[in-house]
């Protein structure tokens, strides 16, 4: 059995090695100058940030392809053009669904990924930056050629009808794929750079290791997919490989593989909130074993979920009723019991410091809630499908899940360790809490009215419909609208915190990160952990002080330099949190 000062001095030392490493990254960065630094940077902060306003844009882009539907559908129901072209209200639909997933949400689980990772574990350091930095302009370069395809650019009904998508957008697909693998290996490289042999994980990076994975592996069959599409006529180059038809091909390793990426910014997400919710709640998760538990529990499910789309194709009927139905149907489960063990650790609501962060979180879980109980009685099935995923009822659904749970839990985080990420407190809390209610209220309005107008059959994926829908359409357009100056009033807040915020007292480790990690370990004792297995520990104070030693310091060798770390909160077996006003 080993002792906790045993355990206690090899945290020690793991810190030591760790902050030489980045002392050595922090001195090459000086070195750089700001233009470089947007090109490549090696520092975790910096890269998060990179990413973060690279989000931003794509938000803006997404934002205004959607505030163009918006507009035309609200102000016409015959398909004349007021705002858009019939032709380019596709191309806007499109390009509006690849701008806000992929630009938007994976930019932004990417950019929270590089930083929570290296703040938890206490390493501050990021493996293989330039694989890393390079797939993230890959990326961005990918989703310029998919804007880019005009007119033909129509890629969300091309499985639906003879349209086509330009030759550019499968191009830009397949280049998005391999970017997005080298910021998922690289990643998942930062992950075991922080890790000691024998240790667990903190639970929100094993959260975000697993979204890694899961997404990695989703993404070889949908780079095939691609691949497939390009070279068949569909994509312009006119070859039937093995005479089998594209739209098929398309339909079959696309929709039946890529149906994870649903997931790819909740199960991040779902880490970060685990992180962050102990804060709020001055204690550890109800149940940290139960926690870890979800974690394989929905790679497997999540995984899973497939011929979701396809369900009314010639598909052999146990994958449609394994996959389509009962995997979609059981993952409600582990979602179910993670929000119960959520609100169970926050316990009485009214005892919590309310702030725009956590506000962001928990609307996000309640409307998680509201979206799984909305999708789950539409559960694919030969009767349902074709008809229900032609209606607003699974815009609405997708835009719950999306928009308000994982978008607006995303920015819920950026609110709480922004302070930390951008070493300034945010410049004004009424401008965040205004964010939070315009985005509430005009993407609740949109989810509502899509929903309600899709169970009396509103149409999708067309440019004109019966009068009796446009009052659902003229609601979505109000309610598109509220959330694009509310994104307006967070654009702002967020310029002016950069440029004028309070500065943070600054430590080496973010105490956010310290804190969290200090409830986990309580947490995990209480529950019957092995010392040995917790993880690192990381100093009270956030501080690690490299001093000169004469002599054998905290087990190193005469002459080196040691860690001289303050004893971690929960050491001492503190639950309580006596400096959690410092993160708000």
């Amino acid at each position: 059995m080993v002792s906790r000062e045993e355990v206690r001095r090899t945290d020690q030392e793991k810190l030591i090695e760790w902050a030489t490493k980045y002392q050595e990254v922090l001195e090459r960065e000086s070195k750089r100058s700001v233009f470089i630094k947007v090109l490549y940077t090696e520092e975790y902060k910096t890269l998060s940030i990179k990413l973060l306003l690279t989000a931003v844009v794509w938000f803006f882009i997404g934002g205004a392809f959607a505030l163009f539907l918006r507009a035309q559908s609200g102000l016409s129901s015959t398909g004349v053009p007021v705002v858009l072209d019939p032709s380019y209200y596709f191309q806007a639909m499109t390009n509006h669904v690849m701008d806000m997933v992929f630009g938007l949400a994976f930019t932004a689980v990417f950019s929270l990924a590089f930083y929570v990772v290296p703040a938890l574990n206490g390493s501050r350091l990021v493996k293989w930056p330039k694989v890393a930095n390079f797939g993230f302009w890959l990326n961005n370069f990918a989703l310029f050629l998919m804007n880019l395809g005009g007119i033909q650019n129509q890629y969300l009904f091309t499985f639906l009808n003879p349209l086509q998508a330009s030759p550019t957008w499968y191009i830009g697909y397949g280049l998005m794929v391999v970017g997005e693998w080298m910021e998922m290996v690289s990643v998942i490289g930062t992950s075991f750079e922080g890790r000691v042999q024998g240790r667990l994980v903190p639970t929100a990076i094993g959260f975000i290791v697993m979204d890694m994975i899961m997404m990695a592996l989703a993404n070889i069959s949908v780079f095939i997919a691609d691949m497939w599409s390009l070279f068949s006529p569909i994509g312009g180059l006119n070859i039937y490989l093995f005479g089998i038809p594209n739209a098929e091909v398309w339909k079959g390793l696309f929709w039946f593989a890529d149906h994870p990426l649903v997931y790819f910014a909740p199960y991040t997400l779902t880490g970060a909130t685990i992180a962050i919710a102990p804060l709020y709640a001055r204690r550890p998760m109800y149940s940290v074993r139960f926690t870890r538990w979800l974690i394989p529990t929905l790679f497997v499910l999540g995984s899973s979920v497939y011929v979701h789309h396809i369900v009314d194709d010639p598909w052999p009927l146990i994958l449609r009723d394994i996959f389509a139905q009962t995997s979609t149907a059981l993952i409600a489960v582990p979602f179910a019991a993670l929000w119960l063990l959520f609100f169970i650790t926050l316990g009485d609501p009214r005892k919590i410091k309310w702030d725009p962060g956590f506000a962001f979180i928990f609307a996000g879980a309640v409307w998680n809630i509201i979206g799984g109980i909305q999708a789950e009685p539409t559960n694919p099935t030969p009767a349902l499908d074709p008809t229900i995923h032609n209606t607003g009822w699974i815009f609405g659904h997708f835009h719950i899940m999306l928009a308000i749970y994982s978008v607006g839990g995303l920015l819920g985080v950026l609110y709480v360790v922004g302070p930390y990420l951008f070493g300034k407190k945010w410049y004004s809390t009424k401008l965040g809490w205004m964010h939070f209610w315009g985005w509430q209220a005009g993407m609740g309005l949109f989810a509502i009215a899509s929903s309600e107008g899709g169970f009396f059959g509103l149409i999708r994926r067309e440019v004109a419909w019966a009068g009796f829908y446009e009052p659902y359409y003229q609601l979505l357009m109000i309610g598109g609208w509220l959330a694009g100056f509310a994104t307006i009033i967070f654009a702002y807040n967020l310029v002016l915190t950069l440029l004028y915020g309070e500065k943070m007292p600054k430590t080496d480790i973010d105490l956010w990160a310290v804190q969290t990690i200090a409830l986990e370990r309580y947490g995990m004792r209480r529950e019957g952990y092995k010392e040995e297995e917790l993880p690192v520990a990381l100093p009270a104070d956030g501080m690690i002080r490299m001093e000169e030693s004469n002599g054998i310091s905290a087990g190193s060798p005469v002459g080196t330099k040691a860690v001289s770390a303050s004893t971690s909160l929960e050491a001492e077996g503190q639950d309580k949190l006596t400096s959690l006003d410092n993160l708000k």
